[in-house]
């Protein structure tokens, strides 16, 4: 049995400006530091083999210094690959975090097991074919599920292993049968 953790909208870096008290802002910006840390325990527990990050995993696609830093420290303290795609908070476009230098550095020395998955390309995680469907822009109308739709993107991944789509936001209208089939049944079992 494979088994991992989906997950979305860490929002790393939120400036909670709703909240008056900056005692309390700041609570809470390390409350999201230690649910990551809290995630990694779960592995351990769970013996999970990869963690999804289904997006916005920082707040901005700007996020300061000293946010990437912890961010990047608490996802290298989780023994197992985190794969991450973008959100419309931290979009994958030009500039973004995921560009820029200080992103970089801090994920090579603090978080090599980060993988970002930027592209719309298949892959491979633990004997699992993930279909990575990241945002490149804040705000898009076009459907980044598309790709999907192409059957040929199904003859990528070897038959017989599980496949998960990973996306960000609201996905209407997909299905991988055609009307007058029966669809196929997948209960997942839920760890947490």
């Amino acid at each position: 049995m494979i088994r991992f953790i989906h997950t979305a909208d860490w929002q790393i870096g939120k400036p909670f400006a709703c909240i008056e008290h900056p005692d309390k802002r700041a609570r809470l910006r390390h409350e999201r530091i230690e649910m990551i840390r809290r995630i990694g325990e779960a592995v351990r527990e769970r013996q999970v083999s990869f963690v999804l990050v289904a997006g916005d995993l920082f707040d901005s696609s700007t996020p300061d210094t000293s946010t990437v830093s912890a961010a990047c420290r608490a996802i290298g303290s989780i023994d197992v690959p985190v794969l991450v795609i973008p959100g419309n908070h931290d979009h994958g476009g030009p500039g973004s975090v995921w560009e820029q230098e200080f992103f970089l550095r801090e994920k090579e020395l603090f978080a090599n097991n980060h993988r970002l998955l930027a592209k719309p390309e298949m892959t491979e995680e633990s004997g699992v074919c993930i279909f990575p469907c990241p945002l490149i822009r804040e705000q898009s109308a076009d459907d980044i599920t598309s790709l999907l739709r192409d059957p040929n993107v199904w003859t990528v991944a070897p038959a017989g292993k599980p496949r998960v789509i990973l996306a960000h936001g609201s996905v209407q209208g997909l299905s991988s049968v055609s009307d007058d089939e029966e669809p196929m049944r997948f209960e997942p079992e839920f760890i947490l």
